[in-house]
Order: structure tokens, then sequence, then C-alpha cells
């Protein structure tokens, strides 16, 4: 199958050390203030920033970063929360699933209890153009159907949806057209005050702001792709245009759009089932990543019993977590290939890992079996026997 083509087509990329790819990292202190935080953000051009804290790296990001309200004197540490970090010696495939995971852009590299650098999603995508990717095209890969904002919307409904949906570009409707994108990164900057104002103007300077509408905020640089452009050429143009993602549009209408975690989901991790299984986003336990293998490998062997047609599962899992809190929502989706049909999709979200797979697994069942009493009577109808 095509998913198994292509992770043999990146197994060296997977494998390959991140030690030539570390750049230089953006680091903050717990007692900085938000307006500090943003400013070293704004002059990074960074997307996640750090903190040693002991043993543990402590993290935040731009996103996160739009939840805050009283910002005139809010500290950054109740926006912090614990991440995974690498060692120099770790691999790309681990960065990614990192990435995917924690819906970050940058992952920091520790050593001799020392922040050396970061590994970011663009570096990855850099030494993804090396490689002859002409085959891969836009319709293996694009988020589609995203939300869009009118120009007319507040950015206050912008920034809502950034936070609650855990997204970072929203495609702006003017006019009946897409004409830019807006990302949470010109909200931070468009939005929130700098550290340079004073505390009284930059409160009532905030709240005016968000009351104000969308408008031409935003990007019109994007660059675009129909769904059979291929993957050197979209990754290609997100570099050199220095952008985070990539609109695909087919006869003039808006079908999907491409990010960072969508490129680096190709870098999924394969788990040996009888089915084969790749999973983007896995987690860093242990005890998940057993758990993950032990369920898939019982749901994929029930479902091949109900619907013997399977080529392949992919699986996406992604957490959110909010301030210093260690738990988090789950999110899942499943996406089960089978001949003569689209792609079966399910999606869930919830607390307990264990729970959220028994769920979709009880969904996949349901919906497979009652395609296996389909094509059996219909198969039956064929032969001309009676149906019963």
């Amino acid at each position: 199958m095509i998913t198994d083509t292509i992770y043999e087509h990146l197994r060296d990329i997977q494998s390959a050390k991140i030690r030539p790819l570390i750049s230089k990292v953006t680091t903050i202190e717990p007692s900085d203030t938000l307006s500090k935080v943003i400013a070293k953000i704004l002059k990074n051009n960074a997307y996640d920033v750090f903190y040693l804290h002991g043993k543990s790296i402590l993290s935040t990001n731009i996103r996160t970063l739009l939840n805050a309200k009283n910002i005139t004197a809010m500290k950054v540490e109740p926006f912090l929360y614990p991440i995974p970090h690498l060692t120099p010696n770790d691999s790309i495939q681990r960065t990614a699933n990192i990435i995917a995971h924690y819906r970050i852009r940058e992952v920091p590299v520790v050593q001799k209890n020392k922040i050396i650098g970061v590994v970011t999603a663009k570096r990855i995508l850099k030494l993804l153009s090396t490689k002859d990717n002409k085959w891969i095209k836009a319709n293996l890969i694009y988020t589609q159907n995203p939300i869009i904002v009118s120009a007319e919307d507040s950015l206050s409904n912008a920034r809502r949806i950034m936070t609650s949906k855990k997204l970072d570009h929203l495609p702006v409707m003017n006019k009946g057209k897409i004409k830019q994108v807006l990302t949470s990164a010109h909200i931070l900057e468009y939005v929130l005050p700098r550290e340079s104002q004073g505390r009284k103007s930059r409160g009532i300077r905030t709240l005016h702001k968000l009351e104000s509408k969308v408008g031409n905020i935003g990007s019109t640089r994007i660059p675009q792709c129909t769904p059979y452009d291929d993957l050197n050429m979209i990754v290609n143009s997100m570099l050199r245009t220095d952008t985070s993602c990539c609109l695909v549009n087919l006869g003039g209408n808006l079908q999907g759009i491409i990010t960072f975690r969508d490129i680096l989901g190709l870098l999924a991790s394969k788990i040996e089932t009888p089915i084969p299984l790749y999973i983007v986003g896995l987690p860093e336990d242990q005890k998940n990543v057993n758990l993950i293998t032990k369920k898939f490998e019982n749901t994929l062997k029930r479902l091949q019993k109900v619907y013997s047609e399977i080529h392949e599962a992919r699986v996406s899992i992604k957490q959110q977590r909010t301030g210093g809190k260690k738990e988090g929502k789950y999110e899942v989706s499943i996406m089960i290939i089978t001949p003569h049909h689209a792609p079966l999709i399910h999606n869930s979200v919830g607390f307990d890992l264990s729970e959220v797979l028994e769920e979709l697994s009880q969904k996949l069942l349901k919906t497979l079996s009652k395609r296996a009493k389909r094509r059996s009577k219909t198969s039956i109808r064929k032969i001309g026997l009676p149906i019963f």
C-alpha cells in the first residue's frame, strides 16, 4: 500500500539523528511577564519557548498564550506545562512524534542538564525537501474542510476558535474568496500589548482590539496547491515564503490545508500487527505505547474477522494540555483504508486513553459489520440464491 511505500521511502530520515538539525532555543523564566515573553517570541521568530526546571522542561507557545485575559501584570508561569525533551542522539522520528502529539513546532534538546537548542518542524521539512518526493501528492496528507472565518468576524471570535480547537491557521473569507490566512502569531502580535506601554493603556487597548474585525489582518503570501501537486513543490513553496501552511484549492474552491504537522505525519511510527498500523503522535509514556499496541492489535484482529479487506490503519493521537497540568484530554482519530470505499474515519476525545480506544474500536466494528453484511447480500443476489 502507499503508506508502506512512503514509510520505506522515508526510513533513512526517520532513523537519522537530530544533531545536525539543532538550532537556537528561546528560553524564559517563570517570573517573566507575558509581555516580555511575547516580545522574545516575536523578536526571535519563535513559536515555542522553554524553561529548564530541575530535570524537567516546561514550555508554552503562541497558541497557549492566546488564552491570556489579564495580561497587564500576569506572569508566564501559569501557562507553562511539561513536555518531553531530546538528546542529540535521538531520532527524527521521535522528534516528529513529540511535535504531533503535543501540537508544537519546536522540541528542546538537553545535554548535561542544559538546554542546548531545539529541533524545529521547519528544519525537518528542509531535510525532507532533499529527497525525491514528487510521487507523494497533496491529497495524501492535507486536512480536509478547514475551519474558516469571515473578514467581518471579530478577532475575539477568531481567538476563541484557535484556543478551543487548538488551531494556528484560519483561512479568511472576504467577499466570497479566501484572501488571506490569519494565524495565532498575527493575533498575538496585533492584539496583545508590548511591555513598553503603560499597564492601564495596555488593558484598554487589548479589549478594544479584540472587538475589532479580522478585516485584512493575516498573510496574503500563503502558498497554494491543488490536491494533485507533489510534496516537493509544497514543501519548497512553504520554505520559500517562510510560512507554516499551504492552502489546497481545486476549481477555485478551498479543499483543505497542509500544515507542518500534516507533513510530519508522513514520518509515522509503524507498529507490527497483522494489518499494517501507523501511528502519528505516539505518546512518550511507555505504558501508553504498550496499551495502544495491544489494543489495536486486538482491534485489528476483530475487524479482520468481520471485514477481511482492510489494507491498513492509521491512528493520530494528540493531547490537550493547559497550564501546568500533567493530564490532558486525548484526541484520537482512526482511519481505516479499504478497497472500493473512501477511507473510514472515526474520532473521539477523552481523558482515559484506554476508554477512547475502546469506544473507537466499537464504532469501527459496528460500521464494518454493516459493510460486510451489505457485500454478502449483494453477492447472494448475483448468484441467484434466495435471500432470507
